[in-house]
């Protein structure tokens, strides 16, 4: 085993645990976790399969096959972000609305 590859698989054991601490209550995040983790141990192992995968499936070379997935599961994450940031501020609004209408009500008007 070369040194990069005891330090990728150190890398990526280390992502996995926090995603697991990280996702404790979310059972399909930690198993995914897990599986990513496997699939870039076989990947460090075994760099030349990325380049039989990325050839059946019509791309050159396997550095750009993880580039494109990358690229993909970045604008998939990008979205999901963005999605729950909407949620939280529709939900900060109906919560600052209702405070103020139910401040609104106490106030003894004159």
């Amino acid at each position: 085993m070369k040194s990069i590859q005891g330090i990728l698989i150190a890398c990526f054991l280390m992502a996995a645990i926090l995603a697991s601490i990280a996702f404790r209550a979310r059972l399909i995040y930690r198993l995914l976790a897990v599986v990513l983790f496997l699939a870039a141990t076989v990947f460090i192992f075994f760099p030349d399969l990325t380049t039989v995968i990325a050839r059946s499936l019509g791309v050159g070379r396997g550095t750009d096959l993880l580039l494109y997935v990358s690229l993909i599961a970045g604008i998939h994450i990008v979205l999901l972000l963005y999605r729950r940031t909407r949620e939280l501020e529709h939900k900060m609004t109906e919560l600052v609305r209702a405070a103020a209408i139910r401040d609104a009500q106490m106030t003894p008007q004159s």
